[in-house]
């Protein structure tokens, strides 16, 4: 009989359940498409086990525990409230680096919710990208158990020992940045607990190549370019485009890159069915309940500038692709509106990053890339396949700024308005 796992997996398996038995805690660092789910829930076999995942990977976490004969609990973070902790034993944290480990002094609120589940269970941490925001962050990850290496109260005092302090500007002010640190001390002081797990060991005969189209912009996009770096601001047939902030600066130039069209201002008028409440009835209001009561107050109407029927990118890739078995990816949600309507194959290059097979697909093109460097190594490894025998290719579109995100995120730092700033000023 066949077994469910190849020897990388069983072997990882093995290496799970061992640390888990000594250490009450795991960690399961795999490459994407190495075969990581299975291995961790196969280690998952006599626990209670609850999953803790996106919500796009569940159906694929339940589909392989029935394959390979396991039983377990599957929610996503965002609704792992809806659970109650005493039913379980284990707790798995797949892909814990998205949603609880970004390094910053205060926790974030989803870590508040996963560790009432993790707290003297077992844990184990999954990841194909565990450090993408920095190795900062495995303290919030290890700190979901009773049984972290690192025993600090706070963050803070964490980064005491293990970080290195520096500045980042934010607009006009200068802030504390929290993504420095001793990384070789983390590592030595936690790497009794991890596992790992990788392409080649799995029996992946091919990795993704990446393949680079310079595709140049038009006059009116080189234009509304222009004008937003040297204004921030741009208007045209009564819509305005404001980028007055430096993230809404890269939001908009990365979007023009796209030549579809991009958000401008949302237009607001009174709201004739406002019910107005008394001021005593509006205090008793969570601060959340007050919030949206305001915002009712008013209508607002979003406005889309379309500035192209058939913008540079998309007649790029009707004279130089075979669409038929290509998988076109891109970031914002009017690019994906619009392509879909062109393109048999299209997607967001951040839902389709994690828990999704791609491999049937020959290539694929990035219309536009997401900012964070766990993003792209992931949506990439989507091609891959352990049974897939042909060589991959991923191509990206770079138009306007889409050069400069693609070189933070392959030198694995997200895209940010400091990175842009410190590295385009160098040039």
């Amino acid at each position: 009989m066949k077994s469910l796992l190849n020897k990388a997996q069983q072997q990882a398996s093995k290496e799970i359940t061992k640390r888990l038995q000594q250490y009450g805690i795991a960690c399961l660092w795999g490459e994407a498409r190495a075969g990581k789910s299975r291995a961790f829930l196969n280690a998952t076999k006599g626990y209670r086990t609850l999953v803790i995942t996106e919500k796009s990977a569940i159906s694929g976490v339940l589909s392989e525990a029935k394959e390979i004969g396991v039983e377990v609990d599957c929610i996503n973070y965002q609704s792992v409230h809806k659970m109650n902790p005493d039913d379980y034993q284990l707790i798995v944290c797949d892909e814990a680096h998205r949603f609880i480990a970004k390094p910053t002094p205060k926790p974030s609120v989803t870590w508040k919710e996963v560790v009432k589940f993790t707290k003297g269970k077992f844990l184990m941490l999954a990841s194909a990208t565990p450090t993408a925001e920095g190795y900062g962050g495995m303290y919030y990850q290890l700190g979901l158990s009773s049984w972290s290496p690192f025993k600090f109260p706070r963050f803070t005092k964490f980064f005491e020992e293990y970080g290195i302090p520096s500045k980042i500007y934010t607009g006009t002010r200068e802030v504390p940045s929290y993504k420095k640190t001793k990384v070789d001390k983390i590592k030595r002081d936690m790497q009794h607990l991890v596992v790992t797990l990788t392409r080649k060991a799995a029996g992946h005969k091919h990795e993704s190549k990446d393949v680079l189209h310079h595709v140049g912009m038009k006059k009116w996009q080189k234009k509304i370019e222009k004008r937003l770096k040297k204004t921030l601001l741009y208007v045209k047939d009564d819509y305005v485009i404001l980028a007055n902030t430096p993230v809404k600066l890269l939001g908009k130039l990365h979007q023009l890159a796209g030549g579809i069209g991009i958000k401008a201002e949302p237009e607001s008028k009174p709201n004739p069915n406002f019910i107005k409440l008394k001021k005593k009835i509006v205090k008793k209001m969570s601060e959340k309940e007050r919030d949206e009561y305001e915002e009712s107050k008013y209508i607002f109407t979003p406005k889309t500038l379309m500035f192209e029927k058939t913008p540079p990118k998309v007649s790029y890739i009707h004279e130089n692709f075979d669409i038929e078995n290509t998988i076109i990816l891109s970031y914002y949600k009017h690019e994906q509106e619009y392509l879909s309507k062109i393109f048999s194959h299209t997607g967001s290059v951040t839902k389709l990053s994690t828990g999704v097979d791609l491999s049937h697909y020959k290539t694929m093109i990035i219309y536009s890339m997401g900012f964070s460097s766990a993003n792209y190594f992931q949506v990439k490894a989507r091609l891959m396949n352990v049974k897939r025998k042909t060589k991959m290719s991923v191509h990206y579109l770079l138009s306007g700024i889409d050069e400069y995100v693609l070189e933070a995120v392959k030198a694995k730092e997200n895209f940010t308005s400091s990175w842009f700033k410190k590295n385009v000023n160098k040039k």
